[in-house]
């Protein structure tokens, strides 16, 4: 039986296109995140066997996933030993072929936007779920900075909040 991994990337934006202010910050989300409403969390996150992101995003909020298979690019692999996280460096693709299939079956790319971009630009997500938020940031750090390559995406489904909030999801053609 063959067995397929899934890599998705599942995440905020506002509605000009950015993750974070220009210092970094997500605060903007503050508003959102304490509605009550969880937009699909808790069903995703039982859905993956395993979280990847990058450094800043993995310092920003310092979540270790506790269950899941926990990867954070950096390239500086002399950082601090965590518990429960590895750290990794170099190719998304090489990192992604050699995932153990039966163990890693469906991969979070947590973000930030250069590995995002990363592994957009080697092939190797397989959906996007974006949650744009109804909100303008005007200037920030962009999601989809850094992109080689245009990829072709089609609409999975839609689904919208009563806050304003969109969600957009989409599969990447490989």
């Amino acid at each position: 039986m063959l067995i397929v991994m899934k890599v998705t990337l599942y995440i905020a934006q506002s509605l000009d296109g950015y993750v974070a202010s220009k210092n970094g910050s997500v605060s903007w989300l503050d508003e959102f995140s304490n509605t009550g409403e969880d937009y699909g969390y808790k069903s995703f996150i039982d859905s993956v066997d395993t979280v990847t992101q990058g450094y800043t995003t993995y310092k920003q909020f310092e979540d270790k996933h506790a269950g899941k298979n926990s990867y954070v690019f950096t390239n500086d692999l002399d950082r601090e030993v965590v518990d429960g996280v590895t750290f990794v460096k170099g190719s998304t693709k090489k990192f992604i072929d050699g995932l153990d299939k039966n163990t890693h079956k469906h991969v979070w790319l947590v973000g930030g936007p250069n590995l995002l971009a990363a592994f957009l630009n080697e092939n190797q997500v397989d959906e996007l779920v974006l949650f744009t938020m109804p909100v303008f940031l005007r200037d920030g750090i962009p999601l989809f900075g850094n992109l080689k390559t245009a990829p072709t995406v089609s609409l999975l489904s839609t689904k919208k909040y009563i806050n304003g909030v969109v969600e957009l999801h989409y599969a990447v053609k490989k």
